[in-house]
Order: C-alpha cells, then structure tokens, then sequence
C-alpha cells in the first residue's frame, strides 16, 4: 500500500510536466479560408475634354464685357435687335430687379446688351472676319468637323447626332473649366454639312 502511494505522487509530477512543458509547441489554429470578394467593378471612364475660362482667343472682336458705345465705335449699328430676348441665362452679372437684357445682331454674330453693357454671346465665321483659336486649333470658315474631331474626339460625337429642335447642321459643345474645376457654361460649335459656321457662348439658366 505504501508503495502504490509513493507512485502516485510520482505520476502526478510526470502527468503535470507534460502538461506544462514550455519546449513543447502549441497546435497552431489555421485561420478560416478566407471568404473571396469580387473585384469592384472598374469605373466607367469620363470624357476629361474641356476647355478653361477663358482659353478662347478672338481675332477680330470684342470679347469681355464692354460698353455699347464701344461696341457701336468698332462694329457700327446692329443690324436688328431682340428687345428684353434675354429672359434667363444671361451673361451680364446683374441685378434680379433688372429689366431683362436685349440681343443685338451683326448678322450671325450676337451680343448681349443690358443698359449700357454688353458682351459677345456668339460670332459667326462664314463671312471670314471673325475668327477664334483654342490652342492649336483654329475656328474659322475653313474648319471641319474633323479637324474639331481630332482635338476633342469624345465631344464632337454629339454632331453625330441630328441637332436639337428649331436647330439644323451639327452641334457639339465643350465644357468650361476654371483652373481644372468645372464651372457653369459651355462653348458650343454650330457645323453646316460638317463645316463650322458659329461659334456660341452657353451660359444655363
């Protein structure tokens, strides 16, 4: 009896220093698979084409804002013009109380005038003697389409397209920016069987 009670002890230290031998590694867990995402779906790439405020160079014409009578010194008399036209979009930074603004017309080419104020709303290239350059690109009565398409390709798609109601030929227009930042307005590019014929100024209302 006493000797199956020194055993005991025995086994009992052997039993705990298996236990709680520090040389021996623990079974390392394998963390679940994780679970597999799918891709995001890659974004649908935006036409980056757009000109900055101001990139347009006119050749010809007064471009900023001006008083009507500089305007009548260097381009005479209207030839007509739309009183109170300018309901809504206009380009003149006014007062809401102000009466709305009237169009004058050079032929094709107009001016917003409000008061004693006025500035170019759009030139017509046909009769050759206005003319206007975004960089490298000319615009004037000689330009195509083409030669539009291979500056700004994603843009001028839209003059693939039957221009909009009371309008005919082919329109594109390009966005403004001011120092990389979209802003409000556009400058639109009026083609007859693909060749250019004005040059407008958009401003939503």
């Amino acid at each position: 009896m006493k000797h199956s009670l020194h055993l005991a002890p025995a086994l009992l230290l052997l039993l705990a220093s298996c236990q709680s031998n520090p040389d021996t590694p623990a079974a390392a867990v394998a963390p679940p698979p994780a679970a597999t995402q799918p891709a995001p779906p890659k974004a649908e790439p935006t036409t980056s084409e757009h000109i900055e405020a101001g990139m347009l160079a006119i050749t010809g014409l007064p471009s900023e804002e001006i008083s009507t009578a500089q305007l009548t010194r260097q381009l005479g008399r209207p030839d007509s013009i739309a009183k109170g036209a300018v309901e809504c979009g206009g380009s003149l930074n006014l007062p809401t109380d102000t009466p709305d603004g009237d169009f004058w017309y050079y032929g094709k080419t107009m001016y917003e005038v409000n008061g004693t104020r006025a500035i170019l709303l759009g030139f017509d290239v046909t009769s050759g003697k206005f003319k206007g350059k975004l960089g490298k690109l000319v615009l004037d009565k000689n330009t195509t389409l083409e030669d539009v398409r291979r500056f700004y390709p994603e843009s001028a798609k839209a003059a693939d397209k039957p221009a909009g109601p009371g309008r005919t030929g082919e329109e594109m227009s390009l966005p403004y920016y001011d120092k990389g930042v979209p802003v409000e307005g556009a400058l639109e590019l009026l083609f007859q069987k693909g060749r250019l014929q004005a040059v407008e100024f958009f401003n939503p209302c």
